[in-house]
């Protein structure tokens, strides 16, 4: 009995957030995307952006030591390479240089550097790319130090981590952006490390605003309908939390239905 224990209430939960994904994707295709709230993180992107040419120092963006593309963290590494190409457009159109630390995925490596040199030829600056731009580490410890070293001898005006990452050494580059006086932009879907990314960043991201920030910036109506579908499934939660702890408190046997 235990284990099938609760498959009927989720199961009715997974129908209602499928539907509603359904139909906003439906209306993305007609052309009637989600209007998503608005996001400091997002426009401080372009403040940061604007900063380096300022300053004459280079934008920093990575996604974390977990960028898997498969698996538990593939959703928060493609948010994360969302925010790379939007970062990436604003800085090759306004003249900033872009600085691009891999961790250790040879499969990020290829996708962050293809994006790389693609905004840069579509944007009409081919001679923008630079190789040396992107820098490929082959562990973790080789990926943080790595860039506080290059943080260091560079300098940094914008330093952005938002996708799989933690928060033990992850925050050592952190620390280096904050004493050159970079704006900082970042956070993971990883609730253990929330707090530790609200401390370092001027503009900290908390869980699903690193997703709501991604689509954003894939500026794509059928990834941004992917948001109104989950904003269903969490208000639904919500409701439920509610709905039991008030049918509970009436000693209604709500447990006993929920485990249907």
């Amino acid at each position: 009995m235990s284990i099938v224990s609760g498959k009927v209430s989720e199961l009715i939960v997974f129908i209602i957030i499928a539907i509603a994904s359904i139909y906003y994707l439906w209306r993305a295709i007609g052309g009637k995307s989600v209007e998503l709230r608005a996001l400091p993180q997002f426009d401080a992107i372009s403040d940061g952006v604007d900063k380096a040419v300022e300053e004459g120092h280079p934008v920093y963006v990575t996604i974390g030591g977990y960028a898997y593309l498969s698996g538990l963290y593939a959703t928060m590494a493609i948010s994360g390479l969302n925010v790379l190409r939007y970062t990436t457009r604003l800085a090759v159109r306004r003249g900033a240089t872009m600085h691009i630390p891999v961790p250790r995925q040879p499969e990020a490596f290829a996708l962050m550097d293809g994006i790389y040199r693609e905004v840069c030829v579509s944007e009409g600056k081919p001679e923008v790319y630079n190789r040396d731009n992107v820098q490929f580490y082959g562990s973790n410890e080789a990926y943080y130090t790595g860039i506080a070293g290059w943080i260091a001898r560079d300098g940094c005006s914008l330093y952005m981590m938002i996708g799989a990452a933690g928060g033990g050494i992850d925050t050592v580059p952190e620390h280096w952006a904050y004493h050159a006086g970079a704006l900082r932009i970042g956070g993971t879907p990883r609730w253990p490390h929330q707090g530790t990314f609200t401390i370092l960043n001027d503009y900290p991201l908390w869980m699903d605003d690193v997703y709501a920030l991604g689509a954003k910036c894939s500026e794509d109506p059928v990834v941004v309908s992917t948001q109104g579908g989950a904003d269903v499934g969490k208000f639904l939660l919500v409701v439920m939390l509610v709905v039991t702890a008030i049918l509970a408190a009436l000693k209604m046997p709500i447990v006993s239905w929920l485990n249907m």
